[in-house]
Order: structure tokens, then sequence, then C-alpha cells
């Protein structure tokens, strides 16, 4: 396969370095030295745009903003132009849905396809082979390109024949791994506080109902000082923006998503724009007043430490659960399938155990514990958070939802029926099946 790609930035470069052995690659891109890394493994360097476009049967791009790749695609000397007929674009920026659309209309008339194909990860798992890789539109489409996609992973998910609805996906996926982000350092920070010795607290966490992906790769990272990638918050910014969006055109509420975009943003201004993700944790340790690395925690007995990570953990699945259901909610007003969308996010940086408990779930699996339960230790930390200082921005936010949940629904309902405020709040139904209409 003639393959073409545009935009060889962290990931864009990680991604395309799996296809050079396997097919025929030109490249471009405006940094020299990232053109350079991508010849030196075998690929044939683009002069223009419209030379790679007139070189290549499938053409990949993988660029900051929808605005980028408008351009690259349509502004002077753009693909479009030189594009013929048959040929496939496959889009991997982190963009907009409703541009997208637009894209794969315009090329339609020119009798090119287009799909839309961004990844969740993470650099770490670009580099590693094991992205997870979000792909809309035609199947016909993705039969051809799939040899291109297995170059990079295995794990490849196709969320539907709608061009755009991958990076809806995406958006998402970013939203609620930054709420979980946040939501787990600020209760590691109050753990940390109360004496938890953080690589205890970790691996404690990790095996416990509150895991998710940051439970299971920061906080390792952390311990063993080492980085968590460098995903510029900028465009972390960018994609949280996209996500309340699509919240604001489907009437949905995401109340939790508004404060994890609000901890960006805060973090933007006092670490700058070029600041990646490693920020994050140091501005949860400014603003917790704790410091996380493996010193981290005076160590507490073993029953007392029982305690409190047990109580850390159920408030921090309350936590996840309850972005799970917000994003959920935001994917069924877009007409998605709550399988695939939720099978997508488990297989990405949006991984919870509580999200896959959800899933089973809304397919008709009981649930064994009470909104009572997480209602317990959502208050208890909260008496924490008032004696130590750190404050808790999403925590204090789901222990609201969790209360409104239970006078509505009663002290013994069970936490599945969390999904029926949700349901309401959106005009939603949150069943793998929808209702059929009365």
């Amino acid at each position: 396969m003639k393959i073409g790609y545009v935009g060889l930035g962290a990931m864009g470069g990680s991604l395309v370095r799996w296809m050079i052995p396997h097919h025929e690659v030109t490249v471009f891109d405006l940094s020299p030295d990232a053109v350079a890394a991508c010849v030196a493994l075998g690929a044939r360097a683009a002069t223009s745009l419209t030379d790679l476009a007139r070189a290549c049967d499938v053409v990949f791009l993988c660029l900051p903003r929808s605005a980028n790749v408008a351009e690259a695609l349509f502004g002077n000397d753009g693909l479009a132009e030189a594009l013929t007929p048959g040929t496939i674009v496959v889009d991997q920026t982190s963009g907009m849905a409703t541009d997208t659309r637009a894209f794969a209309k315009r090329l339609a008339e020119r009798g090119i396809a287009m799909l839309d194909a961004p990844v969740a990860g993470g650099v770490p798992s670009a580099q590693a082979g094991t992205i997870t890789i979000m792909v809309s539109g035609p199947t016909e489409a993705l039969d051809i390109v799939q040899p291109a996609f297995r170059c990079m992973t295995a794990k490849i998910y196709h969320a539907s024949e709608a061009v755009g609805d991958a990076q809806a996906v995406k958006t998402l996926n970013n939203m609620m791994n930054m709420v979980m982000r946040v939501a787990t350092l600020e209760l590691t920070a109050l753990a940390v506080k109360q004496g938890a010795a953080l690589p205890a607290l970790t691996e404690a966490l990790i095996a416990s109902e509150g895991a998710n992906f940051t439970t299971r790769t920061v906080l390792p990272a952390l311990v063993a000082g080492r980085s968590v990638g460098d995903f510029r918050l900028a465009l972390m910014l960018k994609d949280n923006n996209q996500a309340l969006a699509l919240g604001t055109a489907c009437n949905v509420p995401m109340p939790l998503s508004a404060l994890g975009r609000a901890a960006v943003q805060q973090n933007i201004h006092i670490t700058g724009a070029q600041a990646g993700l490693d920020e994050v944790n140091s501005y949860m340790q400014q603003v917790c007043g704790v410091r996380f690395d493996a010193g981290a925690g005076a160590g507490l007995p073993e029953a007392d430490f029982a305690r409190l990570s047990q109580t850390i953990a159920t408030t921090l699945a309350a936590c996840n659960r309850a972005a799970f259901l917000e994003t959920l909610s935001v994917a069924r007003a877009l007409g998605m399938d709550l399988r695939a969308f939720g099978d997508i996010l488990n297989n990405g940086s949006a991984w919870s155990r509580e999200s896959e408990a959800v899933l089973a779930e809304v397919g008709g699996a009981p649930c064994p514990r009470t909104l009572t339960d997480a209602i317990t230790a959502l208050r208890a930390v909260e008496d924490m958070s008032v004696a130590t200082g750190v404050p808790l921005m999403i925590t204090g936010a789901v222990r609201a939802l969790f209360e409104t949940a239970q006078k509505t629904l009663g002290a013994d309902a069970a936490q599945d029926q969390l999904a029926r405020v949700y349901e309401t709040a959106g005009g939603v139904s949150l069943r793998l099946k929808a209702p059929e209409p009365a």
C-alpha cells in the first residue's frame, strides 16, 4: 500500500514508524528533523503536500486541530487538489466531529472517501504498539486501510459508519480521563496527608473497585519518579472544550467535565500553555499541599491503612461511576451504541473498573452496592478534607450527585439506579437496548 502521512509530531511520528517497514510510506511535516527521522527509517520525504497526494493511495493526517486539517486538505497547494478519485483520507487528529463531517462531504464530491481514526492511550502506548484506534466511516474504506492500522496496533474499534463519531468518542475519552485524573490525585493527596505511604496506596487502589487508568499508569509513574507523557495541556484543553460543546449541543449536563476542564485551564494559567500532562501532577501537589513521590506519606498501622485505603477506593469508584455515566449520556444523545462506546473507552485512557461494571449493569447485571455505601465514604473523605486542608473538586460534586439520587430513589437503592438520574437529566436511555417510542 502506498501511504502518505502528514503530521509527524509526538503522536504522528510514533504511529507512522510502525508502517514504514511494511508499506511504501511518504511523509510531510514542517519540521525537517521530524521528516529526517522518518527518512532514516526508510520513508520518502515529500517536497509538498501535492507531491505526497500524487504518490499515495491512502493519506493519513495527524495534526493539532481541525483548522490545520482544513488547511492541509483545502488550502493553497492542499492535498485535495492532487488526490485522485478512489483515494482514502484518514484523519487521526483529535478534531471536531462537525468539521470532519464537512471535510468528508467535500472530499466525497471529488470521489475521495474519508475515515476519522483518532487514538487513545498516549504517546507511550503509540510507541509500544498498544495504542487504541477508534475509527468511524464506511466499512468498505476501513477494510482497505485495516492492514495499515494493524501495523500500529491490534486494538482497532469501528465506532460507527458515520464519519466524525470516532472523534466525538476521542473527545469524550479525554474528558473522562481528565476527570478521573483530578479525582484520583485529589484523593491520593488526601490519603497521603492522612499518613498513607504512596507506594502502598498505589498498590491498594490498583487492586480495588476504584481502579482506573490514572491509578494504573500515573500513580506508579509518580512512585518511580518518571514522566507520564508530554501531551500538551493546551491540546487537552481543546479536547475538553469540545467535549463540553458536545454536551451543550445535546442538552446533556456535564458538571464533572466542567470541573475537570477548569482544572486544566487553571493549570495552564499557572504553568503556561506549553506545559504537558506531567504538570497536572505538579499542579495538584501545589493546590493540595503535598508531594507525590516514593517517600510521600509517613506510613500507617496496617489496620488504619486498610480502613483508609478502602474509604478512598470506595469514593474513587463513585467518582469513576459518575464520570462514566456523564460521558455515556452524551454518547447516547449523539445516537451511539453504548456497548461499542464503552468498549472503546475501556480499552483506552478512560478505563476504570467501575465503567466495566456499569456496562454490565446497563445490560441487566445486578449491582451489589447501594448509594448509601458510596455516600458514607464520600462524607468521610469530606470530613478528612476539612481536617487536612486538601480541596476536593471532583469528589465534592460527586457527593452532591449521589445524595441527590438517594433522596430521589431511597436509601436502599443500588448504585446502578444512579443511571436513572442521568437519564432524566439528559433525556436519554442508558440501557443497552433503548426502549421503543410510545
